[in-house]
């Protein structure tokens, strides 16, 4: 691995300044209310899983992954004074979730050991067809990484203000508490991890896990911090010190003259991976060794994009809606796909993953990334607006005039995490203090 700059504190990575930028403010302004006014259901408080841009109607399904992301974007709009009434949005999302609220009819089953189905309806909380039985580990863990951020957050503001916990944070901290998060530990030997369960008993899938590097990291950090919160050293601490906790240890694989976190079969998974591990984990968003990997996955990022032709300053291999192509560069239809290195059939851009790569930004005090973001802004390139919110989204560099369909909420959240960490009310340290 590169190590090409020092770091002398790693709080020293959000660097304040005197004046907020207005890009970094307005833009983040419009994330945070596209989650609260687009993708928020008033009275259930939970956040759909996508949101159609054309003028289609979309569906009431609602991610459970969406509204952990939900549970953030009302701390980020609280601290940053976006949104006046986030403890009481969030109490409702919160007492929906954990049964206290059942005026509305909304009811979410739960597994034996606390683990949310991924999909259900968001205004009534049952699963669509086909997803009946089915628990998911991942998606629970954005959920409640999301509410830890959310209860640390609030009661670190009370105690500033010397006033009580409000009541969010309580039940943000009793929904972190209701899951055992030791049971997704599959093997702590090995290191491999439950992707889901089926039925309230949790039966667990024969032959499917997953192993060291991917999204799925964020389960042992949370786990082992639940593990530690409870005075104790149990399976999820042993797997997170022996296959999680040491970045440099973590699988590597060589793009030119860089060396790229990912699998053990030398695959790199798509960056909104690394991102999501490093945002919602306390442990790697404070830890030097994985801010100089999302450097080098940056470079590798960037690199790919220029090596297919693509304009300097559009790159981002992430996931969401993409428009696909013919053999003759005409549109044939578009759908969700997942890019990596060496896997991007369409040439998809994702501004929202350079987004999520700002805190390279600050760490080295330069402004490349959000440069290259104020200029897409600025020339129009992946520039999109839903109901005089404007923001940056997927888009194609054969046709930058091109718009996808949709916005995934779970797959937009590193816009909104990324340009947190450039606000100077917000910064980097927010997640460094305040993830699980």
């Amino acid at each position: 691995m590169l190590r090409i700059f020092l770091f002398v504190l790693l709080s020293a990575t959000s660097v304040k300044a005197d004046v907020i930028d207005d890009f970094v403010a307005s833009r983040l302004r419009d994330a945070v209310l596209v989650y609260d006014q687009a993708l928020r259901n008033a009275e259930t408080g939970q956040y759909l899983d996508s949101l159609r841009l054309d003028e289609k109607t979309g569906s009431p399904i609602s991610s459970i992954a969406a509204t952990g992301m939900g549970l953030i974007s009302l701390a980020i709009g609280d601290a940053a004074g976006i949104i006046p009434d986030a403890e009481t949005k969030a109490e409702i999302t919160l007492k929906h979730l954990l049964g206290v609220d059942q005026s509305t009819g909304f009811r979410v089953d739960r597994s034996g050991s606390g683990w949310y189905r991924h999909w259900f309806n968001v205004n009534t909380g049952k699963p669509p067809k086909g997803n009946k039985d089915k628990f998911s580990t991942i998606d629970t863990a954005i959920l409640g990484a999301g509410a830890a951020i959310l209860s640390s957050y609030l009661r670190d503001k009370a105690a500033k203000s010397n006033m009580p916990v409000p009541k969010a944070a309580q039940l943000a901290q009793e929904l972190v508490a209701s899951i055992n998060w030791s049971t997704a530990i599959r093997d702590p030997k090995r290191g491999s991890i439950h992707l889901v369960f089926y039925g309230a008993d949790e039966r667990p899938t024969k032959n499917v896990a997953t192993i060291p590097f991917d999204e799925y990291a964020l389960l042992p950090c949370m786990a082992a911090g639940h593990e530690a919160a409870q005075g104790r050293e149990g399976v999820a601490t042993k797997a997170w010190r022996t296959h999680f906790d040491m970045v440099d240890d973590l699988p590597m694989s060589d793009y030119d003259d860089l060396t790229l976190l990912g699998k053990p079969t030398g695959n790199v998974p798509s960056h909104f991976t690394h991102q999501f591990a490093f945002y919602l984990c306390g442990a790697y968003a404070r830890d030097p060794a994985f801010l100089e990997e999302l450097r080098e996955l940056r470079e590798a990022d960037r690199r790919w994009f220029a090596k297919e032709g693509a304009q300097p300053g559009l790159w981002g291999l992430g996931a969401g809606s993409e428009v696909v192509f013919d053999e003759d560069g005409k549109v044939l239809k578009y759908r969700y796909g997942v890019s990596r290195l060496g896997k991007n059939p369409n040439g998809t851009a994702s501004p929202a993953i350079m987004a999520g790569f700002l805190p390279v930004d600050s760490a080295d005090g330069k402004q490349e990334t959000l440069t290259e973001l104020k200029t897409l802004w600025n020339d129009g390139s992946c520039r999109y607006e839903h109901e005089g919110l404007g923001f940056l989204w997927r888009c194609s560099p054969k046709d930058t005039s091109l718009r996808v369909r949709r916005l995934e909420a779970i797959d937009f959240s590193t816009w909104m995490l990324g340009l947190a960490t450039a606000h100077p009310e917000i910064g980097l340290e927010f997640f460094q203090r305040h993830a699980f």
